[in-house]
């Protein structure tokens, strides 16, 4: 089935993070560009601590740093991972 025409279509985009680069080509590709903000922007809220783990390629050394990070806290945790399979390897 072909995809309708843009006057017949929403194209919507949520992020994050939305870095400046992205934002630019947002503005050039969705009509109308409208960007909606929530809270302050570049920043969290107090009750949330950001943390970046780098981890080697080995994806067993991943995981051990995954469970030990996941044993350091109680709470819920969010991971990123690049690709769909992985988290649903992890």
């Amino acid at each position: 089935r072909a995809m309708p025409p843009t006057t017949a279509r929403h194209t919507l985009l949520f992020s994050a993070t939305f870095p400046d680069a992205i934002q630019r080509l947002a503005r050039e590709f969705l009509r109308p560009y409208v960007w909606i903000g929530v809270g302050r922007v570049g920043s969290t809220v107090d009750g949330i601590e950001q943390r970046i783990v780098r981890a080697a390629p080995d994806k067993r050394k991943k995981l051990q740093l995954v469970v030990a990070a996941l044993g350091e806290r109680r709470g819920r945790t969010l991971v990123f991972v690049e690709k769909k399979r992985t988290a649903t390897w992890l």
